[in-house]
């Protein structure tokens, strides 16, 4: 995966000059534009880059990848090698966007670098994966009636037999991604983790987030909010001031650390 650094984020710079840059990570058979309307929400300063995947998007044409490993390696390479970057950035992922932000972001401690902050979504520990049956290899109504329980696509979607045919395959191929994934212990991040997850999310017990504190040596926060898998949209005024405070906070952090 030798694609550029442009091709793997979009950047929605606000009006003020960018303190911080916020990488978002999207789950399983989203696109990058998911998070697009985030840009009206937050604070100025705050510049955004959405993840843009292989296999979906503007990149359909591209082949996904083969392992989450990877995704994580070429993220970290183009993290690193993006001009014009704000010296201090932070993660967000939700769902398998967790996992991947989690992975990028020991990919880059390695070469040196760090997220001022790691949200995680929606997403066990990584040392709890594999807890539950996998799902990448039911048959097609199997995992659509699954899909369907987590409110993971839009009714317009569902409804029609054409875009199903053209997001199933994506979805299952992410999912499989997930699942395929072996978690390896390695050294703690440097930066503090911030846990987020619905109270009624039926794949993420809230016994098994515990585990990401053992990820960290700068902390960890855990925040629960009423809803489910996708609580993020259901309550996204409270979960982006959230977001916004947390960045500001570790910005200033780390501003006064240099």
């Amino acid at each position: 995966m030798s694609a550029s650094p442009s091709s793997w984020f979009s950047l929605l710079p606000g009006k003020a000059p960018a303190v911080l840059r916020l990488y978002c990570f999207p789950y399983a058979g989203a696109g990058h534009t998911v998070f697009q309307h985030w840009r009206a929400w937050l604070a100025e300063d705050i510049e955004l880059a959405l993840i843009k995947l292989p296999g979906r998007g503007a990149r359909f044409c591209e082949p996904q990848a083969a392992s989450l490993d990877e995704l994580a390696c070429a993220l970290a390479q183009a993290i690193e090698n993006a001009d014009e970057a704000p010296e201090h950035f932070a993660f967000f992922g939700h769902s398998m966007g967790a996992l991947l932000a989690f992975e990028t972001a020991r990919a880059l401690q390695k070469r040196g670098w760090s997220p001022s902050a790691l949200l995680v979504s929606a997403r066990t520990a990584p040392s709890a994966h594999g807890w539950r049956e996998r799902l990448s290899d039911l048959p097609d109504a199997a995992f659509l009636e699954h899909i369907r329980s987590m409110n993971g696509l839009p009714q317009e979607v569902l409804d029609n037999p054409e875009w199903l045919a053209l997001f199933l395959p994506i979805i299952r191929a992410d999912f499989a991604l997930c699942e395929n994934y072996r978690y390896r212990p390695g050294l703690p991040l440097t930066c503090p983790i911030e846990v987020l997850a619905g109270r009624d999310d039926a794949s993420v017990p809230l016994p098994l987030l515990e585990g990401w504190a053992g990820e960290t040596r700068a902390g960890c926060t855990t925040r629960i909010f009423p809803g489910g898998h996708f609580y993020l949209f259901e309550r996204e005024k409270q979960l982006l001031a959230l977001i916004q405070r947390q960045l500001h906070v570790q910005h200033k952090v780390c501003h006064a650390a240099v």
